[in-house]
């Protein structure tokens, strides 16, 4: 047990300190895009690997049905995590300098509809006995028609953009480069970042991230064989909340920054990555590769309940939040309130996978 434990904590810690070199490189490339792009496209796929790497491994790792459940609970927990748990830690961040934290009314209808469209084609596909290769290519087909939408749509808004300037620090302490992981001053050393070292950073972030992936997987197995817990439960808690930490330091950086729209649209378009694609796209090559028609969903046995009903909470859960974000700027106290739901969110899966 204190092994899984060590490695989920070492896995995280890793793809926490990566995720900062992956911020730097994705922050230079994406320079001259205007805000309010940014965040829903390059940060949220960037900062969504963990959940669609680690459902790619519990789906061919497992296989089947019991496969699919796991990486759906990383990807179901870690969108819950997003919606309810990264703007208002954004806001924690950038308190002292603003009382309350601006959300975008357009941005919440628009990001919003599209999430919840997702969510229901999801448990539509969830009713029907489960994702098939039609459903597989919707939800994919639905991600590229958001991220069309938004470039044409925030474009045109927002066409002024001036060219970012990125200050950054090298660590010259080679030891503390290893052990902090800084990417970044490992391969830039004393030299400017440029297109090259950036590309570099990021597939290197990739790879490390898929290593740490990938023992979360085998780590989460274990854990629940040794506390006989439901790995729904354990890959919906522990896991998701791991895979989740790179959108929230890109969340909290654009807060500090004073992208507020980046920083917000982030966790709305990262559940929609998550969902279309890192649930369609492991299901699509699952199907192919072994040459079925769908992974069948018998919604009538208990284990696939869990399933099906955590989706349709987590369609209920954005409706609300979404109502709260749209009404009101975050401050304290609808910050703590909107924490409170997500840990009886928490308490009701948790219920429910016993």
């Amino acid at each position: 047990m204190f092994v899984s434990f060590l490695i989920i904590i070492v896995s995280t810690y890793l793809i926490w300190k990566v995720s900062d070199s992956f911020s730097v490189a994705s922050n230079y490339i994406t320079r001259n895009m205007n805000e309010g792009i940014k965040g829903p496209t390059i940060n949220a796929i960037a900062s969504s690997l963990p959940e669609l790497l680690i459902s790619f491994f519990f789906l061919f790792y497992i296989g089947d049905i019991q496969g699919f459940s796991a990486g759906f609970a990383t990807i179901v927990g870690s969108s819950i995590f997003n919606i309810a748990i990264i703007p208002p830690i954004a806001f924690f961040f950038i308190y002292k300098e603003k009382k309350s934290f601006p959300t975008d009314k357009k941005i919440i209808i628009q990001d919003g509809i599209f999430l919840i469209i997702t969510e229901f084609i999801l448990i539509c596909a969830l009713y029907y006995q489960g994702i098939s290769l039609f459903f597989s290519c919707i939800l994919i087909f639905l991600y590229i028609t958001y991220v069309i939408y938004i470039f044409k749509k925030r474009n045109i808004s927002n066409n002024s953009t001036q060219t970012q300037q990125i200050n950054l620090t090298s660590n010259n302490n080679f030891f503390s480069q290893l052990v902090q992981v800084d990417l970044y001053s490992l391969i830039c050393k004393n030299n400017k970042l440029n297109t090259l070292r950036s590309i570099i950073i990021l597939l290197i972030s990739i790879v490390i991230i898929s290593i740490c992936c990938k023992q979360l997987v085998y780590a989460a197995e274990s854990l629940a064989i040794l506390l006989d817990i439901n790995l729904f439960f354990v890959t919906f808690c522990i896991i998701a909340i791991a895979s989740s930490i790179p959108d929230t330091i890109l969340s909290v950086k654009d807060a500090q920054d004073k992208k507020y729209k980046d920083a917000f649209s982030n966790a709305y378009a990262s559940n929609i990555f998550d969902i279309c694609i890192g649930v369609g796209l492991p299901v699509l090559a699952y199907l192919i590769v072994y040459d079925i028609d769908s992974i069948s969903l018998d919604i009538s046995s208990s284990f696939n309940q869990v399933i099906f009903t955590s989706s349709i909470l987590l369609l209920a859960f954005t409706i609300l939040i979404t109502i709260i974000y749209y009404v009101r700027a975050i401050n304290i106290f609808r910050a703590v309130i909107i924490i409170l739901l997500y840990l009886i969110f928490l308490l009701t899966v948790y219920f429910l996978s016993i």
